[in-house]
């Protein structure tokens, strides 16, 4: 017998002589004796012929002859006990034919008996008439001239069994007792009489199981005072003897609840307890985290959705009362539509009783309610969470207060735009625009005044543009619109002059008149730029010139502009490098007093001499030095320069210089004064500062309470471009102001135009009745002269008396007027 592969080599084996297996039976013992003296002289093993044919004798009936062949195992022939051992005839089945335990025993024993050539044990277990028996299987090796290796395989149960019922009883978490009806002596009710009785049945009744056994259950119950559980019990059974029943008692300090079934098999009655003390609590702490639960609950079939109950909270969520929805079906809660994904998980809508919808999430929960299998199920609305979603992106994408599209939307859809393009989708225009003189509007009106001017410019362009269009605010004033698909001038042109046109017919708010305009640029893409940076700066440009030129209009970028703006940047740099004392100098220009003919002084104003292109305008460097906080240090540097020179006049000669709203708000103004007086020594009445109205309009209290402190230095305070601004009359009540300077747009028309000799009356006559001098800037034709004489007018100052002039010129000037004159044309044009 050679090693073959096909043997299962996973159970291990008793590797014994043969009369040293561990068997449980002595006459086995001759069985091996006489498998062994089998075996002819120089073999390993006994030939079948001589063994399974006559040599087993008595233990034939206990054996079977298993054929191993290529692989598979087949039992040729069996006795009758073996048969009964394995439960049916075995004779022509292979090993796989038989329950597994049974196979995989034989198998491990011809395994290890034909590795070793020896008898090998193997045990298994199985049920015999309801006994959990042991079973030893011996496998005794034989040789044999057919091909395939032959075993003899002995069966049989040991002695030691065990009761399966019993252990199953036992080993039971619920009580069970067999109960046989009985009669007490003299007493006709029965009685029963305890037959078997497990450890868990004898438990829940304070008691061993070993001292019932054939008691009666009367004795027992009467023992603890439960005699009455007997009547309940027989009352129950009569009732209804399929239906379980529950029952509650005490068993000393501790109560018990008990599920009871009772079932009768040919009058002996098999009791089944089962403790639901755990239950009940559990259901009490169900019923209490249900129906006290803040979250919305309720409780339907697994099979049919008929809902079992609500919660408080579900009942208010869905406004239904618990007698009208418990009992309908879960489809009546379900509103049409689909189901959709919110924060990763399902989104249903429910409907409430009074129609609206919900947005709920669904967390269910198979459970048993009265054993009945039910969904618990556990809803979050969100609604309100989906509402509140949607707000959040709506304010990460809009602007809060007009609702139009923020900065951040605007990019993102500037930079899709930019994306469709470049693939050669569609063409795009940007159009920006700002509000000319919106800050006077805050000013003058407020804050909300402002406000609401801002949500009707932002309702009427959205009137105007596609539904594909956005209308971005992206800051204060400045809006942004962009445009897919329009890739021409004239459809920018045309959009534009609508847009100014609304803008410009918006005459009231919040019942206050305003006059407001705008200024709008406009690039193309891919025509202007290709993106989106570049795009918006190009309509930047476009709208910085129309602010720069004329405000109130519109214009497309052109390439020119460009080079505008970085010669304007070029000149920036030039400036903030500039040395005040190198390239800057002071021209003067007189103010002449028509009452008493006097030289009354004269207005200093800055000049820049460029080293690169000469002459500068101060309408050119004067915003630029605002801009880049340079007006600080010229200011600072104009009024020493100032009062240096106006030190050296005769008399009490004026010199007036114009102060920057930007050298108001830094702070540092009055230092700067106070300085310029001690260096100079020059008498600070013979100083007068030019403010505009502006400056009164930005900081109300901080900026008079300045001009208060600046008074009390002995300083002279001017309003110059007096009419042009939208100061409050209030101002020349609440501050003495030394002059006022009429404003030249006035005094150029003043001659021609009896609207503008009105304004000018008017002023000179306010500041008469104020006590305060009115200064015409801007004087240079005899009739403006004339004119302003005949309403007059308190000084007078232009080119038709004299340009500003240098340091230099200074002396023929003052020689010239110092002594007082008539100003009439003769003496004028004397003097010219």
């Amino acid at each position: 017998m050679q090693p073959d592969e096909s043997f299962p080599q996973q159970l291990a084996s008793l590797e014994a002589e043969p009369s040293m297996l561990l068997t449980e039976f002595d006459d086995v013992k001759l069985l091996l004796y006489r498998w062994q003296r089998a075996i002819p002289v120089g073999e390993p093993l006994p030939r079948y012929e001589d063994l399974a044919l006559g040599n087993i004798g008595r233990f034939a009936d206990e054996i079977a002859i298993v054929h191993h062949d290529d692989g598979a195992s087949r039992i040729t022939r069996a006795g009758n006990r073996f048969n009964a051992v394995s439960g049916w005839q075995c004779a022509g089945r292979t090993l796989d034919d038989l329950p597994a335990p049974q196979a995989q025993a034989i198998r491990a024993a011809m395994a290890a008996s034909r590795r070793t050539q020896t008898p090998q044990l193997a045990l298994y277990r199985a049920v015999l008439d309801g006994l959990v028996s042991t079973i030893e299987i011996i496998s005794l090796p034989m040789s044999c001239r057919w091909k395939g290796d032959f075993f003899l395989i002995f069966q049989r149960p040991r002695a030691n069994a065990i009761n399966l019922a019993r252990l199953l009883i036992n080993a039971a978490h619920q009580g069970i007792i067999a109960l046989s009806p009985t009669h007490a002596s003299g007493d006709r009710r029965q009685d029963f009489l305890v037959l078997s009785i497990n450890e868990g049945a004898a438990n829940l009744l304070g008691e061993r199981a070993d001292d019932l056994q054939n008691v009666r259950l009367s004795r027992i119950l009467a023992k603890h005072r439960l005699r009455r559980l007997l009547s309940l019990a027989r009352r129950q059974y009569l009732r209804n003897p399929s239906s379980p029943f529950e029952v509650d008692y005490r068993l000393g300090t501790k109560t018990i609840s008990l599920h009871v079934s009772i079932a009768n098999a040919d009058g002996i009655y098999a009791v089944t307890l089962t403790s639901i003390d755990e239950l009940r609590a559990r259901e009490t702490l169900f019923r209490s985290m249900f129906d006290d639960n803040p979250v919305p609950m309720y409780l339907r079939e697994r099979s049919g959705q008929r809902f079992l109950n609500f919660n408080a909270a579900a009942l208010r969520l869905y406004g239904w009362n618990r007698e009208d929805i418990v009992g309908r079906q879960y489809g009546d809660l379900c509103a049409s539509g689909t189901d959709e994904v919110v924060f990763g998980e399902t989104s249903k809508r429910h409907r409430t009783l009074r129609g609206g919808e919900l947005e709920v999430i669904e967390y269910n929960r198979e459970i048993m309610v009265d054993d009945t299998p039910a969904i618990l199920s556990t809803i979050v609305d969100m609604t309100e969470r989906k509402k509140s979603e949607a707000h959040i992106t709506y304010l990460a994408h809009h602007d809060p207060l007009t609702g139009a599209a923020n900065r951040n939307y605007f990019t993102q859809e500037l930079e899709a735009a930019v994306e469709r393009a470049s693939r050669g989708d569609e063409n795009f225009a940007v159009i920006l625009f700002d509000l000319d003189n919106f800050k006077l509007v805050n000013d003058t009106l407020g804050h909300a005044a402002g406000d609401q001017l801002l949500k009707e410019v932002t309702r009427r362009i959205k009137k105007l543009v596609r539904k594909s269009d956005i209308v971005a605010r992206l800051g204060g004033d400045e809006f942004a619109v962009l445009l897919p698909g329009m890739s021409s001038h004239k459809q920018t042109s045309q959009l534009s002059a609508r847009i100014l046109q609304q803008i410009e017919s918006i005459s009231e708010i919040e019942g206050a008149p305003i006059s407001i305009s705008a200024s709008i640029g406009a690039a193309i893409a891919p025509i202007d730029a290709t993106d989106g940076d570049a795009l918006i700066r190009a309509a930047d440009l476009a709208l910085y010139r129309v602010k720069h030129d004329t405000k109130g209009g519109f214009l497309h970028f052109k390439e020119e502009m460009d080079a505008s703006v970085k010669a304007k940047r070029t000149l920036e740099a030039e400036l903030r490098n500039a040395q005040p004392d190198e390239q800057f100098e002071l021209h003067y220009q007189p103010i002449l007093a028509v009452k008493s003919g006097y030289l009354r002084g004269f207005e200093a104003l800055m000049r820049w001499n460029h080293p690169r292109i000469g002459r500068v305008s101060p309408a050119d460097f004067i915003p630029l030095a605002e801009e880049t906080g340079k007006i600080l240090e010229l200011g600072a540097w104009a009024l020493r320069a100032a009062c240096m020179e106006a030190a050296s006049w005769p008399g009490d000669l004026v010199v007036a210089v114009n102060v920057s709203a930007v050298q108001f708000r830094n702070g540092g103004l009055e230092a700067a004064l106070t300085q310029a007086l001690s260096d100079s020594n020059l008498p600070p009445h013979r100083l007068e500062i030019e403010i505009t109205e502006s400056i009164l309009l930005e900081q109300t209290d901080a900026t008079i309470s300045m001009l208060e402190n600046i008074r009390a230095l002995g300083i002279r305070v001017a309003l110059d471009d007096f009419g042009t601004g939208f100061a409050s009359m209030s101002y020349l009540r609440h501050f003495p102001f030394s002059r006022l300077k009429i404003d030249r747009s006035f005094i150029q028309e003043i001659a021609e135009s009896q609207q503008a000799l009105a304004i000018v009356r008017a002023i000179i006559n306010l500041g008469n009745s104020l006590g305060i001098d009115t200064t015409a800037e801007g004087v240079e034709t005899d009739a403006q002269l004339i004119a302003l004489q005949a309403e007059e007018c308190g000084e007078l100052q232009g080119y038709l008396f004299s340009p500003p002039v240098n340091q230099a010129a200074l002396s023929q000037i003052i020689s010239t007027y110092l002594q007082p004159v008539q100003c009439d044309q003769a003496r004028l044009e004397q003097v010219a």
